[in-house]
């Protein structure tokens, strides 16, 4: 054996692009696919968010507008029955919801009620309903 060594190289013949470069590619690509999954995902997350909130304060509008229809309810009934402050009656049938009687009026027979209920979630609001009550004239 001589002591003749020889020297192979392996390069490609590929026009003039690096190896780092070549490698690089690929993970670059997918870093950028998790950062907009991530994007995706989040800005579904924040309209499901919201979509709830909405869909929450609905339902909160509906149980004010069914606390306002007791009350009317409630204060034509006492009317009816000879009671001196019929939206007193009012009043108690809303506090024990939760809610205040924002207005009340008596008007011949017929009593209206205005609820107001502070809704806390979310951005908070004021939810007002209004329910009249009274006889039904027949005929």
């Amino acid at each position: 054996m001589t002591g003749v060594r020889r020297h192979t190289t392996c390069e490609s013949h590929e026009p003039h692009e690096s190896r780092e470069s070549r490698e690089s590619s690929p993970s670059r690509e997918q870093g950028s696919a998790v950062v907009l999954m991530v994007m995706i995902i989040s800005v579904a997350c924040v309209a499901a968010l919201a979509a709830a909130g909405v869909g929450h304060a609905r339902i909160t509008g509906n149980r004010v507008r069914s606390w306002a229809d007791d009350a009317a309810v409630s204060a034509a009934v006492a009317l009816s029955e000879g009671h001196r402050d019929p939206c007193a009656v009012a009043g108690r049938v809303v506090r024990a919801d939760g809610a205040g009687v924002a207005a009340c009026t008596v008007d011949g027979e017929d009593v209206t009620v205005s609820v107001r209920y502070e809704y806390r979630q979310g951005f908070g609001m004021v939810i007002m309903k209004t329910s009249r009550a009274g006889p039904v004239a027949c005929g």
